[in-house]
């Protein structure tokens, strides 16, 4: 009887699990190299800017060192996420829209 309980218990951890890992990535299911391939045809093509000009809106709006930048794929939209750390010390953490330049989102600003 024993045996039983444990193998469902055991089924049960495991779906879930898997659940919170399904849902601990808010990226879409893409891997980051396919993620890297489908934004590289976008700048080919003309739906997204070139790294290039996001980082100049960036350092306009935002002085000090671009330190990292993810690129990623929200809602079906190619967004490009920057950490800038200014002179002061502070990190500023922002968002931008890799289709249009727009900065969706800041953190620490």
């Amino acid at each position: 009887m024993r045996a039983p309980v444990l193998s469902i218990l055991f089924a049960v951890a495991a779906f879930a699990l898997a659940v919170v890992s399904a849902y601990a990535d808010d990226d879409d299911d893409t891997d980051e190299g396919a993620r890297l391939d489908a934004i590289q045809r976008g700048v080919e093509n003309g739906t997204v800017k070139p790294l290039s000009e996001l980082k100049a809106i960036v350092a306009a709006r935002f002085p000090g060192d671009i330190v990292r930048i993810e690129p990623r794929v929200r809602h079906g939209a190619f967004t490009y996420e920057f950490k800038v750390l200014q002179a002061d010390g502070r990190l500023v953490e922002l968002h931008m829209d890799a289709r249009t330049g727009t900065i969706l989102k800041t953190e620490n600003e």
